[in-house]
């Protein structure tokens, strides 16, 4: 939430110098008001008391909004995903087969208002407050005219000079108010930004460790539990595994076992909440983890649809190869992306996604198959992560995509090419040289595909069901 907000106020910083000097020329101006008001009367150098609980409830007021929008942040957020539901085209079938058009527009409109009513009722609040201050000062400004024009032997002078001096101080003290509010808006923005950098610089800087140029030993797992941040639930408990070098290694289990979970540890998307993860001895927390991640290759489940040309959308999986058009073909052919591309007007250079003018749409198969051949990009990895990208593909494609992955990393053993393979099906990775079963976020069963069935424990049942589900 408190990034999002920084998302939606990111503009603010680009105002902080601006405002700042505003400020200062807004408040330099009503110091030469005030002085001379002053210098017909002291007792009007006493107005300035009374902008003084004006530019106060001015100053905190900004600060008290944006502290409620954060209050309210989850409730917007919720407000704003019912509205992308409702207008976006992904999820526009669905809604209208099921006829929840108009649930998704209600409960949308209740969630923004409980978010908007507390962001409403607080800037109601602050808005009295700032006209009460303002009332005061008025008063005080009427009573100041009325004062110099009452005294003994009033000069006339000094009544229009009190008068016009009085406009142009109620005309400085608004913009330096507007100033002060506006100010405090770019100072909270910028603070978010320190707390990103701060966070940012916590998170990597132990990280100063150089990534392997090759993996002699494996990957060992020591103890490790995990939860994700902000939550409660442990999502992967007391794993201690092996992965060996040069080994093709499937991760198997129901869903919710933590196959995704493990994949990004080893990712370094995250670090252990407990243990250590160690690559030929050397603990993975203290590896850059932007140098770690030059030497991983793959594709996920949750693959992104980059509406680039093609070729880019393609080539990102190795940004320094981006424009290397026999590199990109490769990677397609490895991917089995070839028939996807193949069907375009341009090839390779064809502009993917509707957003954009003579953009091509893929089906949810044609973009999983890009995404594919963007993780055969990188030639050599040490860590080749496959994490069910083919889940839309039929089991026989899937099947082929992983004996690719397989042969490619038993080709690289002299590197000591580790391939991950996670699916839910346990048929097309049968071939791996190890295979780890996952139940309630533990690791329950290690072994090739002979040793486990003859276990006949849980890696033998769901096989037996799935098999008996294809007969």
């Amino acid at each position: 939430d408190r990034l999002q907000i920084l998302h939606d106020h990111s503009f603010l910083l680009n105002h902080v110098y601006p405002s700042l000097m505003q400020y200062i020329g807004s408040a330099a101006r009503l110091v030469i008001t005030v002085g001379l008001l002053a210098s017909i009367s002291p007792v009007l150098g006493l107005l300035v008391l009374f902008a003084i609980p004006t530019v106060t409830v001015s100053t905190r007021r900004a600060g008290i909004e944006r502290r409620t929008e954060e209050q309210a942040a989850p409730s917007v957020r919720l407000a704003r995903h019912f509205f992308e539901l409702g207008t976006t085209p992904a999820a526009a079938k669905e809604l209208r087969v099921s006829s929840a058009e108009a649930t998704i527009a209600a409960r949308r409109r209740d969630a923004f208002l409980v978010g908007y009513t507390r962001i409403a009722r607080q800037r109601w609040i602050t808005a009295w407050l700032n006209a009460a201050t303002w009332l005061l000062f008025g008063a005080a400004y009427v009573a100041a005219v009325s004062y110099v024009a009452h005294r003994p032997n009033p000069n006339a002078g000094d009544v229009v000079l009190t008068l016009a001096a009085g406009a142009a101080l109620s005309r400085y003290l608004g913009q330096t108010v507007g100033q002060t509010e506006f100010l405090r808006w770019n100072i909270e923005a910028a603070q978010r930004l320190l707390w990103l950098e701060r966070y940012v610089a916590s998170r990597t800087g132990v990280n100063e460790g150089d990534a392997p140029a090759t993996i002699a030993n494996g990957i060992i797992f020591e103890n490790v539990s995990f939860k994700y941040p902000a939550t409660d639930t442990v999502v992967l408990q007391d794993v201690n595994l092996t992965l060996p070098a040069g080994s093709v290694v499937a991760i198997v289990g129901e869903n919710g076992a933590g196959k995704s979970t493990l994949t990004k540890l080893l990712c370094r998307l995250y670090d252990p909440t407990e243990g250590h993860i160690t690559v030929d001895g050397v603990d993975l927390a203290t590896i850059d983890p932007g140098l770690w991640r030059e030497r991983l290759g793959g594709a996920f489940q949750d693959f992104f649809r980059f509406e680039f040309l093609a070729a880019n959308s393609v080539g990102l999986g190795d940004l320094p190869r981006l424009d290397e058009r026999p590199a990109v073909s490769v990677a397609v052919e490895r991917g089995g992306a070839s028939d996807v591309i193949e069907k375009l007007s341009e090839g390779l250079e064809t502009q993917l996604g509707p957003s954009w003018q003579n953009g091509k749409d893929l089906s949810f198969g044609q973009w999983q198959k890009v995404a594919v051949a963007r993780g055969f990009m990188r030639d050599r990895p040490l860590l080749c992560v496959l994490d069910e990208p083919t889940a839309a593909l039929d089991a026989e494609t899937e099947q082929t995509l992983f004996e690719r992955f397989a042969e490619s990393s038993r080709a690289a053993a002299d590197d000591g090419r580790i391939t991950l393979l996670v699916s839910h099906r346990f048929s097309t990775v049968r071939m791996a040289d190890l295979i780890v079963v996952l139940d309630g976020s533990r690791v329950v069963e290690v072994g090739d595909h002979d040793t486990l069935m003859a276990k006949n424990a849980l890696y033998a049942e769901l096989y037996a069901i799935q098999a008996a589900g294809y007969r």
